[in-house]
């Protein structure tokens, strides 16, 4: 898509149009907005002019960024799980953007959070990286890699992501994973593994 853009009119629906790129962030929060307002029915078009924009863009990373910080700032019951649907769908994009983020957040890990079950300003982030890569189709073996390498997180919420995104991935490997994680020092996480070894 290198030199499009994608333009949204109320009057010709979405078409793909020659534009510069300057400006593509705010076209794709526009169609975002509308995107995460929109009933089910009307979202599935803007769903796949979003991927275009997030597959092809120049700007992808940036985007992803957009993306996942609107939805993390959204007040509604299914704000991560819009950001999940999309990312996923990125496969490979979605993982080396999670995993360069993680390479980059480490540092924030040597540090334990003092506010308890409260959640930290990354963990809706990290929950969303966690489970995209759990539910995008790269191989099982990647997914597992990425997730296991994030337990080392010191916050209970990205611990919990870590959990969701073990029982996302559902393979023998994935389950010993969660069984050892019922073991785990935080009765929150530790009760949290058993219920998604079922």
């Amino acid at each position: 898509m290198s030199g499009y853009g994608i333009k949204y009119t109320s009057t010709s629906g979405i078409e793909k149009a020659y534009s510069p790129i300057v400006g593509e962030r705010t076209r794709f929060r526009s169609i975002l907005e509308r995107h995460a307002s929109s009933h089910a029915s009307a979202r599935k078009q803007l769903r796949e002019v979003l991927l275009d924009y997030l597959r092809f863009s120049p700007e992808s990373h940036d985007l992803i960024n957009e993306l996942i910080t609107f939805c993390v700032d959204l007040r509604t019951p299914d704000r991560l799980d819009l950001a999940i649907d999309l990312l996923s769908s990125l496969d490979q994009a979605i993982y080396h953007y999670a995993f360069g983020f993680l390479v980059r957040d480490l540092s924030r890990w040597s540090h334990l959070y003092v506010s308890g079950r409260a959640y930290e300003p990354n963990d809706d982030y990290w929950h969303i990286l966690l489970r995209s890569v759990a539910q995008s189709e790269i191989r099982d073996e990647l997914k597992l890699k990425f997730v296991t390498m994030c337990q080392g997180a010191a916050s209970p919420g990205v611990m919990e992501g870590v959990v969701e995104a073990l029982a996302d991935i559902d393979t023998e490997a994935s389950r010993d994973a969660l069984r050892r994680l019922a073991e785990h020092s935080d009765p929150f996480i530790a009760d949290l593994a058993k219920e998604n070894l079922g």
